[in-house]
């Protein structure tokens, strides 16, 4: 029996939402760094839909943004590869807590 939660719809749900999500934040932040500039908005969306690929362009007129919303736009690719593998932030964290304590173990060793 397949759960509730892995349904088709729900996923195309989840997925809209996720999108939606992306679209509000992109629009806020070109609003904010640009006073509302639609071609700042096209950058900002451009860059979290290109997601690392975009860092190369970073460097050129063509998605030149400010430091802050590279921030932003960098954190919204963590939430977009959180998403897509299927981890959560907790096994990411126990997974980052268990290397941390290795390193230090040898160190102090």
């Amino acid at each position: 029996m397949v759960a509730v939660t892995d349904s088709p719809v729900n996923s195309l749900a989840g997925l809209a939402k996720h999108t939606v999500s992306e679209v509000v934040v992109a629009y806020l932040v070109a609003f904010i760094a640009s006073g509302g500039d639609p071609l700042t908005l096209g950058r900002v969306l451009l860059a979290v839909k290109l997601n690392l690929f975009a860092v190369p362009l970073s460097w050129t007129p063509v998605l030149r943004l400010p430091p802050w919303a590279w921030y932003v736009v960098a954190v919204l690719w963590i939430r977009q590869w959180l998403y897509l593998s299927q981890y959560t932030t907790a096994d990411i964290v126990r997974e980052v807590e268990a290397g941390v304590a290795g390193i230090t173990a040898r160190w102090s060793a």
